[in-house]
């Protein structure tokens, strides 16, 4: 066995008369570095703890993993053990479950976890990978370990609310009535539907609101331990969120809605897997789809008319005609600046692009026109209930995204408007078949 790297020495004085050598502990790094399969730039949350002590910067919030996928620790104390939080239980006020923990010794540490799709009982212990084909690592060398991160892992680390935590999340102009119904969810209900009863002072007359849950299966496919739906899915939302969508259908006049995806850990962003994504696919008997207007065997609905569909071709060859424009554009003016000391070339340069800038103005103004006509008749169609519905959720000091069929909003605060749905990337053909809410909760992302 090799002998261990030594410490550093470093030489103290002692009033000038004498010196003394003090050993000085050279910290060691651990790195975490995280392969996940099932999506890309995965932001993880996480927090970092050290001997069960989280560290002074993730005392009152939680960081993001780059995007990378590498976490480094640095500066830690041989012998001291290092693990994570993530996911909502890197939220300050709950951080439950240390995961990934490694004791750094002789050397500096990189635990390599892959994420693993389907049904399995690993644990979220690194286990020590042997080096140089088995040999003994020299002192100055890496240990490298490996581990996982399964379905049954991410429910581990995700937060489960409970009944006495759903009053402090919820907003305080939240009724008594919708109150009552997210309690009920995390008290836990027997079947998958919900009734919201609604007092007389709330509308004309009393009535109810009638909530159906339907379940996913990649919840069903990744965990081994045992999921369900009522107890370990919906338990596992932000209470937030089920009261903005239980209030804004109130606003909304809409008496039934039908919720397809809560809590899910190996599918899509963040968002769902941390507890903070809501889906609803109807309102009333409003299909929230209009993937018909990009595909053509898509089922048609009344969301998207014929007329539409040749409007929206109609917008996508004005913007291709545009986006060509603007490239002869660039090209004319470097070549009136490539002759600008040739008196010949000069005046050709010069026309050339006088005749570009009138193409790019003519193309520019077509692409106005066709995006005007599109959203005119796209906006003809759109349900009255689906906008009110919308408008209320923005409203909501508890949303910070909404994504659906007709519009994408990143930032339902900020003074940028939502773009319409063009189901050109992923993000936009995810959304094209339900309507997407993200809880706003600075302390997880």
């Amino acid at each position: 066995m090799p002998n261990p790297k030594p410490a550093l020495i470093a030489t103290t004085e002692l009033d000038n008369e004498a010196t003394k050598d003090v050993k000085v502990e050279q910290g060691r790094k651990v790195t975490y570095v995280f392969n996940i399969t099932t999506y890309d730039n995965l932001k993880i949350p996480y927090a970092v703890s050290i001997n069960g002590k989280v560290q002074d910067e993730f005392k009152s919030k939680t960081k993001r993993m780059p995007i990378n996928g590498t976490i480094i620790v640095s500066n830690v104390k041989p012998g001291a053990s290092v693990s994570l939080f993530l996911n909502s239980d890197a939220h300050p006020l709950y951080r439950k479950e240390p995961v990934y923990t490694v004791t750094p010794l002789v050397h500096d540490v990189v635990v390599k976890i892959l994420e693993k799709k389907g049904k399995h009982r690993d644990e979220a212990v690194p286990l020590q990978s042997k080096n140089n084909g088995g040999n003994s690592i020299s002192a100055q060398e890496e240990q490298t370990y490996t581990s996982v991160l399964t379905g049954d892992i991410w429910l581990k680390v995700s937060h489960k609310y409970t009944s006495d935590e759903v009053n402090s999340l919820l907003p305080p102009e939240t009724t008594p009535e919708i109150k009552a119904a997210v309690l009920r969810i995390y008290n836990g209900l027997t079947q998958p539907k919900l009734t919201i009863a609604l007092s007389a002072k709330l509308g004309k007359e009393e009535k109810t609101i009638s909530v159906k849950f339907e379940d996913g299966e990649n919840p069903h496919e990744n965990i081994a331990s045992g999921y369900d739906l009522l107890k370990e899915g919906l338990t596992r939302v932000h209470p937030a969120g089920y009261a903005a969508i239980f209030s804004a259908a109130v606003e909304a006049g809409v008496f039934s809605i039908t919720m397809s995806s809560a809590w899910r850990p190996m599918l899509g962003s963040i968002a769902h897997r941390a507890g903070l994504g809501l889906d609803v696919t109807y309102l009333g008997a409003t299909k929230l789809n209009r993937q018909s207007l990009s595909i053509p065997t898509a089922r048609q609905n009344d969301n998207v008319s014929n007329t539409e569909k040749e409007l929206f071709s109609a917008v996508k060859l004005a913007k291709a005609q545009q986006l060509s424009a603007a490239k002869n554009l660039t090209g004319a003016k470097l070549e009136l600046k490539a002759a600008s000391g040739d008196s010949q070339q000069l005046p050709i340069a010069r026309a050339k692009l006088k005749k570009t800038e009138e193409l790019h103005a003519s193309a520019e103004l077509a692409r106005r026109e066709a995006e005007l006509a599109w959203n005119t008749e796209r906006d003809k169609n759109e349900p009255e209930e689906v906008r009110k519905f919308r408008a209320a959720l923005i409203r909501s000091q508890s949303i910070a995204q909404i994504f659906d069929p007709w519009f994408i909003d990143f930032n339902v605060k900020d003074k940028v408007s939502a773009s319409p749905n063009m189901q050109g990337d992923k993000n936009e053909q995810t959304h094209a078949h339900h309507l997407h809410i993200t809880v706003r909760d600075a302390n997880i992302i």
